[in-house]
């Protein structure tokens, strides 16, 4: 290895290491889970992620250590739930992410109920309960800030991830308002769903 590659091989080391030692502001911290900032918020609100207030606004600041805590405690709650823990409904009117998204959840060990409409979502949550629901906001028909309202009309407990490609748009935004929720951005990885899904699994109260 030459000088001028061990040279930048530690600027790198060193990047890495003050960007490890930096407090992250909640924006940062949501990038990071692929989760709305207003969950990050609401996670630091009920204690379950630490948070430090500071500046004159009192602003939250996040630091690794304690969202790389957060991380492992809700992937060993949901691997320890995981019996408690079968049943997602996923409401999308493509085919294509219906079937990825069923792969997905399928291949974590819980049971997955795949839908194309709003109508068909109510129709599924009257029939029984959900742990967990995937919902497309862009849906024929009722759309997904509807069934939303449904949802929480009637007091399903379910953790609600939104899938959406398009965040920044108005229906995003109104759908946000209606409560704590994972946003998913399409396109999405099978990584970013694992990941939700442990977390939804860790962060859901026990019945």
């Amino acid at each position: 290895m030459t000088e001028k590659n061990r040279s930048t091989r530690g600027q790198r080391e060193l990047s890495g290491k003050l960007l490890r030692m930096r407090l992250l502001t909640v924006q940062e911290v949501a990038a990071a889970l692929h989760v709305h900032p207003n969950t990050v918020r609401h996670w630091s609100d009920e204690g379950l992620l630490k948070s430090s207030r500071i500046g004159p606004r009192g602003d939250r600041r996040f630091s690794w250590e304690d969202i790389d805590s957060f991380l492992n405690r809700w992937d060993t709650n949901a691997q320890s739930a995981s019996s408690h823990w079968r049943k997602v409904l996923i409401v999308d009117d493509e085919r294509r992410v219906r079937g990825l998204l069923k792969d997905i959840v399928e291949g974590q060990g819980c049971e997955a109920v795949s839908v194309e409409s709003g109508e068909r979502a109510l129709e599924e949550l009257e029939k029984g309960d959900f742990d967990l629901i995937f919902l497309d906001l862009v849906l024929p028909g009722l759309d997904g800030v509807d069934v939303l309202k449904a949802i929480k009309a009637r007091g399903n407990n379910a953790v609600v991830a939104v899938v959406t490609g398009y965040g920044d748009d108005p229906v995003a935004w109104e759908a946000m308002s209606l409560g704590p929720l994972v946003l998913i951005r399409k396109p999405f990885e099978t990584a970013d769903i694992i990941r939700v899904l442990n977390i939804a699994m860790g962060a859901k109260p026990r019945v």
